[in-house]
């Protein structure tokens, strides 16, 4: 349920370009509050009521965000998460639920959700998180399309290239952006080929998650943990695939993440 204390619309928040959203949510009331919402700040919405309708969907429309309760009629959400990512759909998805346990929390990013928001939540907490995905998301189509262009432009020469790092059966390219296992091409987001890239350049190294927001993404604010744990288990997604006889990206727990090909 939404937190209606809280229920009061700002306009002095960044604007954000409209987006087409998805919200899977069988409570019509809850629905129908964040739907609206949402139109308010100008993006288009469409509901689905159960994981079936919703994957029709999904397949059938391109969506910016989908919004994702796990208690549906016809199953728990986790599923339809876990089903786009293994078919390589990396729409973010912004989890609602009830349940709010660490378990839960993790379960839910794991299965690679971008973010998890537990009900009862408040108008304002869930219009930020949805701005902040919408605003990485769009982040990273830019990056993307820049590296196209740079990619581009600097394949005419050949002076300060950063070289290809080579591992059992993995390529990371940096001047091009590209990532081969076993010379098959990996289709990473530029977050994702960034965070591979800093790690591999120091297999062994294990980081933090703060220094990893620190210096991929060039923010201090240690709320945006889950954000790291949901794009490294993107990535091992990737990487770790039939092509793939290796683990690359390790958790050491309590400490952070590491690279090692083993």
């Amino acid at each position: 349920m939404l937190n209606t204390t809280a229920a009061k619309i700002t306009t002095t928040t960044q604007i954000i370009a409209p987006s087409n959203i998805l919200i899977v949510e069988d409570d019509n009331d809850l629905a129908e509050l964040i739907g609206m919402h949402l139109i308010l700040q100008n993006h288009q919405v469409v509901r689905a009521t159960t994981i079936t309708k919703a994957d029709k969907l999904i397949k059938e429309n391109h969506f910016s965000l989908v919004i994702l309760d796990r208690g549906l009629d016809d199953g728990d959400g986790l599923t339809l998460c876990h089903t786009l990512r293994q078919h390589e759909n990396w729409t973010p998805i912004l989890m609602l639920t009830a349940r709010d346990s660490e378990k839960d929390k993790v379960e839910g990013l794991e299965s690679g959700a971008d973010d998890y928001l537990t009900k009862p939540f408040s108008v304002l907490e869930f219009q930020a998180r949805v701005r902040a995905i919408l605003r990485r998301e769009s982040h990273n189509e830019s990056s993307s399309s820049s590296q196209r262009i740079q990619q581009t432009e600097s394949e005419n020469t050949l002076d300060n290239q950063e070289p290809v790092l080579h591992f059992d059966g993995l390529a990371i390219k940096p001047q091009s952006h590209q990532v081969e296992v076993n010379q098959q091409p990996i289709n990473l987001t530029a977050t994702e080929f960034t965070l591979l890239h800093f790690l591999a350049k120091r297999p062994g190294r294990v980081y933090s998650k703060d220094e990893l927001l620190s210096q991929v993404w060039h923010t201090d604010f240690s709320g945006y943990h889950h954000t790291v744990c949901s794009t490294v288990n993107r990535l091992r997604t990737k990487l770790e695939t039939s092509h793939s006889k290796h683990k690359y990206i390790h958790t050491i727990w309590g400490v952070g993440y590491k690279f090692q090909a083993v």
